[in-house]
């Protein structure tokens, strides 16, 4: 097989990277639909620097390394129409972890969109999204103008799909008056079906259209405390994620598991002592930093799926749930029950 794709022109990513990291529920599901398609796993990662291996454990991913894939997936499947729309049905409000619950929890339709717009480097997504209201209808457009012009129709799908299953699960129902529009021409698949709403073609951007009537409607877990405690770990996270330094590096590794010092500095190719040094200079320690990557487990853990204090402590490596408890309080200055009733 020629790393250049079975069907179609190898997509130039040239001039698309950037610093964010997110989780691989992206990759995993191009990789799922890559299967379908008798695209294997290796294939789908050819030259993205992701291993097999890290698909299914706590690993993050540059968006280059996303769009990396999802050039490998298109250009495997002959750019064919629908994968997106494939792609995007599999990634789900769960697989987004805090941000995702934090939408559940927003007072609004219009109080999660802004929470999720805000927060959208927390997510897998590689385009631009935006809310643009016109007298009685809301578009939740994709900007995908610093995307590969190759990939664009692929990713617009994709984005597309994934926003349209979030606005049935945080309502628990297809909003009122779907529907789709879409840049290209009506291709031969059947995209009504693939999305579940009307769609039209040939329109000056890509979006989801709905009645702005649907941005006032109540959601049915809305709950403020809750909210302000997400709201809290994913701007931690989004300032951890879009750092530039080598404690961003250092975190990535730890997201792998990686504690030790003496591995981490074998992976940046420093010595243990170089990499202390930087991260004094950045204002943090290894310590530190694999505290932090423990507390913000710990938090999604427990308030995300309810976990008990023994299954966390031995999810995060402690010896027991009094080690664990006496963390979880230097971390947030109370107990992981006081934590989760407040």
């Amino acid at each position: 097989m020629s790393p250049d794709g079975r069907h179609g022109r190898r997509v130039d990513l040239s001039g698309h990277a950037s610093g964010f990291r997110r989780g691989t529920a992206g990759v995993r599901a191009m990789v799922e639909v890559g299967a379908e398609h008798g695209v294997g796993v290796q294939e789908c990662l050819h030259s993205t620097g992701i291993s097999p291996e890290m698909l299914h454990g706590g690993a993050v991913v540059s968006d280059a390394q996303e769009l990396a894939v999802a050039a490998n997936l298109f250009t495997a499947t002959g750019h064919a129409a629908g994968v997106g729309f494939a792609v995007g049905e599999r990634i789900s409000l769960r697989a987004y972890g805090i941000w995702g619950f934090a939408l559940l929890t927003c007072p609004t339709v219009l109080g999660a969109v802004e929470f999720g717009l805000h927060y959208l480097p927390l997510t897998c997504a590689v385009t631009g999204l935006s809310l643009r209201v016109c007298e009685d209808e809301a578009h939740l457009i994709v900007d995908d103008r610093g995307s590969p012009a190759a990939l664009r129709p692929f990713l617009a799908e994709r984005e597309i799909a994934v926003t349209a299953g979030i606005l049935r699960t945080i309502l628990g129902e297809s909003p009122p008056s779907l529907r789709v529009e879409l840049r290209r021409s009506r291709p031969s698949a059947d995209y009504e079906k693939a999305i579940g709403a009307p769609v039209r073609f040939d329109t000056p951007h890509d979006a989801i259209v709905t009645s702005s009537a649907v941005l006032d409607l109540p959601l049915p877990q809305a709950d403020p405390l809750t909210l302000t405690a997400c709201e809290r770990t994913c701007l931690f996270l989004l300032r951890e994620r879009c750092a530039p330094c080598v404690a961003q590096t250092v975190r990535a590794v730890i997201a792998e598991g990686v504690t030790d010092a003496g591995l981490i500095a074998a992976r940046l190719h420093l010595s243990a002592r170089t990499l202390r040094r930087h991260l004094a200079a950045e204002g943090t320690s290894l310590r530190h930093l694999v505290d932090e990557a423990r507390r913000v487990k710990a938090i999604e853990l427990i308030t995300l799926h309810h976990l008990g204090v023994e299954q966390v402590a031995l999810r995060l490596g402690y010896t027991d749930a009094a080690t664990f408890i006496r963390a979880f309080r230097r971390w947030t200055g109370t107990t992981p029950g006081a934590y989760t009733r407040r």
